[in-house]
Order: structure tokens, then sequence, then C-alpha cells
């Protein structure tokens, strides 16, 4: 659900036919021979992260030279089919490149020569024109690169853990996430690799032999696509722009190498841009990789007049779609551009779409000279036909040794440039939790936060030294969390009220992988040095979270003590605890216990009316065009935000209160009044997050002033674990479904 803006009305202008380069401008790129672009027809792709729809009457071609008179061939010759991505083999002899054929449902992966002979049929030593194709089967496989070995990296939708575990679902179109894979150029030895919650998309081959693509990252309020490097065999995972606060858009797509260290990338709205925005260089921190980092990576915006948010785009501005550098040149870039407001709403109410064609772009004049644009088709993915030097085979990250499983470690939880206030023996164990979707089986709304599914693994200790190792299931991803005496993720001030101590990411392995850090968000300007065979990288130790034998059911509570809890179903875990000591007076009447508001839809002049309710009384909210239904105290506690984005509300009595902050225990209303007892150690009653439990407060009926003292009505009095349960839930999001919901279980 998005709060929706509508602007200024503004139609796109279209161009004529064929242009391209020609007289004073022939030489504008630089004497490369020809190139290669897909030409398809596309519908509406709001979604930055769109890999398999949207386009039709798609087909790969190459223009020689890249000139209006060059000579045009087109190497599928598709009727009804689509192509979507290409890369060029290290030879300049080859494309890879996606595609639907005609009459298919999925979009696989093909090869085929420049010159169009068929390669395949070529190194079986027959002669044969067109393409072949490598892939098959029910699932997608995009967005192919050459890599080195004679290997392709490419994205999918088939999950690494068998067809009997269903595909995370992205939290925005609850379609199948794409995750990163490899394969020989036959298609034979296929590798998938480890899953994130959401999408990874548009990788690219650094000369360094990593690979950079663009990884969704939604946790919570998280919500972006930031630039993520990783080996060639898909292990060491790390950040390579975005994540920390330098960007100029929400998301970057579509990167390619500049120069060593280099990269020009399209920054975009993470939606309702049809995929495309600015033209940003991005300094990853050096030319050395040893020295890049988030802390050191800069960011320029070669197009300061194109939006880099959803806000329509003017004539003669427009927005691109793709964007390559040319060899031997700092301020020119083969492009894809389109003219007008280039915005799914705004086209939409002028039933048009945006008209990508193929342009050179000077950076330093801001002038675009065209190369090729049909009326009524997109050209895009312009690709210059040129050999380029074989980066080298890399070798892969750490790997544990006496497992499996991937091993999640940090050398000192302390070294931290995110939570510089903590203090040594402050965080007593890292909470480690599982991230899902609701391809398991729930509504598309977990509930009433922007969070999707989490499923707590456990916890592991840190030592005395700050360390901690845990094994975790292999190809998962976890998010970790820094857990004090009181249960809670610790704050990252130090003090009640901070941000939450965890970083808003998902952190996964491969088998037998080993991901240590030196801190949590340790110093991202500093290597980590780690000898083959430290203990660091021995499995000997470890906490075991990592379930063996891939029994999702043991990820399930069946026991929602401290120690084996997972998931927090609200109705399960939490509605008894409010039934027992909350809904006698909490109970929906109004009065100084209840407070009410009233909200008025704007649209439509509607109001809703609320009362605090912590009962389990069933409520139905309907938002984003689909009817939840939620308990009472789910809705009293969250508010009901989530059910309002699609509208213009306003507040015509009284007040809304949220009491949990979705992910920050301790910045919570609700948890700051209940100020939970220590737990680590021991468990201690007197001893409060928000101070001393010891004395009864003055007036225990106001709200704001329960701390918790245990010398009211027993009836009253929260256990231990209890608390620990509440905690745990607003930690980890707020959500009303866990796994424990799923019909039916595993």
């Amino acid at each position: 659900m998005r709060i929706r803006h509508l602007t200024l009305m503004l139609l796109p202008v279209l161009s004529t036919g064929v242009v391209g380069c020609s007289g004073g401008q022939g030489n504008v790129l630089g004497g490369i021979p020809s190139i290669a672009f897909i030409q398809r027809t596309v519908q509406e792709t709001g979604n930055v992260f769109e890999y398999a729809g949207g386009g039709t009457d798609g087909n790969l071609f190459t223009l020689t030279p890249p000139t209006a008179s060059g000579v045009r061939k087109n190497l599928t010759n598709w009727k009804g089919g689509d192509v979507n991505s290409v890369d060029l083999s290290f030879d300049a002899r080859e494309l890879v490149f996606s595609g639907k054929a005609p009459g298919d449902d999925n979009y696989h992966i093909y090869r085929v020569n420049v010159d169009g002979s068929n390669p395949c049929d070529a190194a079986m030593g027959k002669v044969s024109v067109g393409a072949c194709q490598v892939t098959a089967g029910p699932n997608d496989q995009v967005d192919p690169i050459y890599i080195p070995g004679g290997r392709i990296f490419f994205v999918t939708n088939t999950n690494v853990e068998g067809p009997a575990v269903p595909q995370f679902q992205d939290e925005y179109e609850r379609a199948k996430t794409a995750q990163a894979a490899t394969m020989n150029l036959d298609g034979s030895d296929l590798q998938l690799g480890p899953r994130n919650v959401s999408h990874r998309v548009a990788p690219t081959l650094l000369s360094d032999g990593r690979i950079l693509l663009t990884e969704w990252r939604h946790l919570g309020e998280t919500n972006e696509g930031d630039l993520t490097i990783l080996n060639q065999d898909m292990t060491g995972t790390r950040e390579g722009f975005g994540r920390e606060g330098k960007g100029l858009t929400n998301s970057y797509l579509r990167a390619k190498e500049v120069s060593p260290g280099v990269l020009v990338s399209i920054g975009t709205s993470r939606d309702r841009t049809f995929q495309a925005g600015k033209l940003l260089l991005v300094n990853l921190g050096g030319t050395d990789v040893s020295m890049q980092s988030e802390a050191r990576s800069s960011a320029q915006d070669l197009t300061p007049d194109v939006p880099g948010d959803r806000t329509p785009s003017f004539t003669g501005v427009g927005r691109y779609y793709d964007v390559v550098p040319l060899a031997g040149k700092t301020d020119k870039y083969l492009v894809s551009w389109a003219d007008g407001p280039v915005e799914t709403e705004v086209l939409a109410m002028a039933k048009a779409n945006p008209d990508f064609g193929i342009y050179v772009y000077d950076a330093q004049s801001h002038q675009r000279f065209p190369v090729v644009n049909d009326v009524g088709s997109w050209e895009v993915s312009p690709l210059p036909i040129v050999k380029r030097a074989e980066p080298p085979a890399l070798k892969g990250a750490f790997m544990a040794q006496g497992t499996q499983s991937t091993m999640l470690a940090a050398i000192n939880v302390y070294d931290s440039t995110m939570f510089p206030s903590l203090t040594p023996g402050s965080v007593k164990k890292v909470r480690i939790s599982e991230g899902f979707s609701s391809e398991e089986g729930f509504p598309s709304d977990f509930g009433l936060t922007e969070f999707d599914g989490q499923s707590r693994l456990g916890e592991a200790d840190v030592g005395a030294d700050g360390s901690f190792k845990a094994l975790i299931p292999a190809n998962t991803p976890v998010r970790l969390q820094l857990i004090d005496k009181y249960g809670l993720a610790v704050a990252s001030n130090g003090a009640p009220g901070g941000d939450n101590a965890s970083e808003p990411l998902w952190i996964q392995g491969r088998p037998g992988e080993a991901r240590v850090c030196g801190g949590c968000h340790e110093s991202r300007t500093e290597a980590i040095q780690i000898a083959p065979g430290s203990s660091t990288l021995q499995a000997l130790g470890a906490a075991a979270l990592d379930f063996p034998g891939e029994d999702r059911q043991q990820r399930m509570s069946t026991d929602f003590s401290p120690d084996k809890v997972m998931g927090v179903p609200w109705d399960k875990a939490l509605q008894p605890i409010f039934d027992a000591h909350c809904a006698d007076c909490h109970n929906g009447q109004p009065g100084a216990a209840n407070p009410s508001y009233t909200l008025t839809d704007l649209t439509d002049m509607t109001t809703f009316s609320w009362t605090f309710d912590l009962t389990g009384k069933p409520v139905t909210l309907s938002f984003g065009g689909n009817m939840y239904t939620y308990s009472a105290s789910h809705v009293s506690l969250m508010g009901p935000s989530m059910a309002l984005r699609e509208k213009q509300v306003m507040v015509t009595a009284g007040e809304i209160k949220t009491y949990v902050e979705p992910g920050d225990a301790y910045a919570s209303v609700m948890i700051q009044m209940l100020n939970p007892p220590a737990r680590y150690p021991a468990i201690d009653l007197n001893d409060g997050a928000f101070g001393s439990r010891a004395t009864k407060p003055q007036h225990p009926a106001e709200v704001g002033v329960y701390n918790g003292f245990d010398g009211a009505d027993p009836k009253y009095q929260l256990t231990p674990d209890e608390y620990y349960l509440l905690d745990l839930m607003a930690d980890n999001g707020g959500q009303y479904f866990s796994r424990e919901n799923k019909p039916g279980g595993y």
C-alpha cells in the first residue's frame, strides 16, 4: 500500500521514425562499429524491481554502424515473444539474453552469435541460424551476464531449497522473488545462491571479477534497492552503495562500471517511474578493492533536472532507462531515454506510454544525440559490440570448518560505528531471526506494520571478549539484534527510546560459508584479516540454530517460553496475556482507561471511530483493495495507519496513539509503561528497563505511570516470560500473523 500523489498533466513528445547519429555527430560513438539493442512493446511497469513481465513483441537487434543509415539485423525474429536483457561475451562474438519465446509462459536464457548464427550448433560442428535455448522449465531465468571460466551468472525464481518449499514473494506485488544463480554456458552445473526475502536483479560484472547487482532491501520501514557486491560463487555478499544514507534516490538499477571503483547507474524511485530515473556517477571509494566501502563512497548527479522521486518529469527532461559508458570516454554514455512525464499514473490518465529510444548523452553539455527510436516501441539495453578483457576467476569467501550450515560470527560486537555508545558487557546475546513472506499461505499483509514474517531461530551468547558464533540454516535470510539484560534489542544511543540496534538488513550464506564481521557495523574503512584455521572460522562452540535436515517444522513454536519461542502469533501467544491481565479494564468501553478517536476520510467523507480495546474481538479492515481481519487488541496497540495509507484522512475527534513502535521495543509506549524486568544473567523483578520497579506509582490508573510494580493485584501482574513475549513482538515488528498461523502447518 502506498500513498498516491497525482500532480500536473504532461504528455510525452513522441519521435517519428528511425533517427541516428549522422553528419557532424557521426563520430559521437567513438568509432564503435556496431551495437546490440532490444526492441519491445512494454506495458506499465510500475515496480522498479519487476524482472519478468510487461513486454511483448520483443526482439534482439544489431545496428551496424550505429547510425541512421546503419544496417539493422534481427537476431531473434520472434512474433509475440519478448526479450528483456542482454550481455556480450568477452571476445565480442556472442550474446546471451533472457527472453520469453512465442508460446512460452516463462523467461529463459538463450545464446546467439553476433552474426545471427547458432553458437550451440556451431560447437557441434553444425551451421544454423538463430538463438539456442540454454534453460527451460516452469521458472523464470533472467538478467544473464558472462562471468569468467565459461559461466553465466543470472537471476531466477527457482528455489534453492527445492520445489517442495515455496519461493519468497516480494512485499510489493507478491511476485516470486528473483535470486542469484550461475551455470556453464550450456546450462550444466547449475548453482543456486542463497535467498534474500526480496528480489536481486540487474547484475553486472566488475573488471576485478566481482559481481554487482541491485538488492531489494525490505525490512520494516526500510524499502529500497541498493547496490550489492558478491563473489563469482555467490559468497561474500557485501554492501556496495546506498545503504548508509549517502544515496540521492531510493533505488539504483542497471549499474555499469566506468572504470575500476567508478560506476554509472540509474537512480530512481522504487515505483511508478517505468524503472527509469536519473543518471548517477557512483564512486565506491577508490580503485583499490580493499579501500572500497560505503563510508568512502559518493555519488554525482549527471542529470540534475531529472526528478529522483515519483514526480512527473518535464518535456525535454524525461527519464533514463539504461546507461552504458563508452570506452575511453569519461563524460559520454550510451543511454535509453524517454521524453515527457515518464510516470505511470499521469500517462495512464492520458492513455499513453513513454517512448524510450537510444541516444548518446554528453554529461558535460547535457545534450542527447539520437541513435535509434521507433514510434510505438521501446529501444533499450544498448550494448557496444567491442572486445573486453576477461577478469580473473576469484576464490570464494571464508569457509566455515566442520559444518555445511552457514556460520555467522563477530569478533567484537562492541566494535561499531552505528552503535558507538554500547559499553562492554551491556550486550548479553545476539538474537537471530529468520525472514519469510506470504508465500507460506498468509494474507498479503501480516498485520498493521510494514514488516513481513519473522521467526526467532534463537539467541547466541556474547562472550566476555564481545564475540559470538552461531550456525544457521544455509541459504536462509536472517536478521541480527543485540540483546541487553532486559531481553530488549539495545538502543543505538545506549538509552531508552533510541533507534533499535539492528541494521535493517537480511544476511544469508551458502552451505559451509562463514559470514564473519569485525563487529556489529564495524568501521567500513578497515579490512578484516582472518587466517585459515582460525578458531573464528571453526564451527566448534557455535550456537546450533541450524536445525539439521532443513526440517522447517522445527522452525515453529509449540511452546512460547523464552527458550523455545520462534514465531509470536498474536492470537496464540499474546492474546492470552491480554485476556488474563488487561481486558477487564481495556474492553472497548469509552472511559479514562479506553481513549477514543474518530477519523474522517476526506475522499468520500466516511468516518471510522475506535475505542481502545485489548480483547480478542475480530475487527475487519479494508485496505489495498483487500479485507483483513485482526483482533481489537492488534488494532488498538498498532494503530490503523497501514489501513489508511491509501486514504486522505483527518482526525476529527480524539487522538490516534500508537502504543507499539514496530521493530523497536525500547521506543514503544506499551513497553515503557510495562517496564520489563531484567532477565540476564538472572531475573530481577526490581530492576526495570525504564527505572526501578520496586516503588508503587503514585497514580497507577493513569496512563504512562505504571512501572511494573508487583505489589498490585496479582491478577494484573505479568510473569517474566510474558514480558519477554511482548518485548519480542515489538522488536520483531508487531505483526499479527506468524508461521504458526499457517493453515495446516507444514
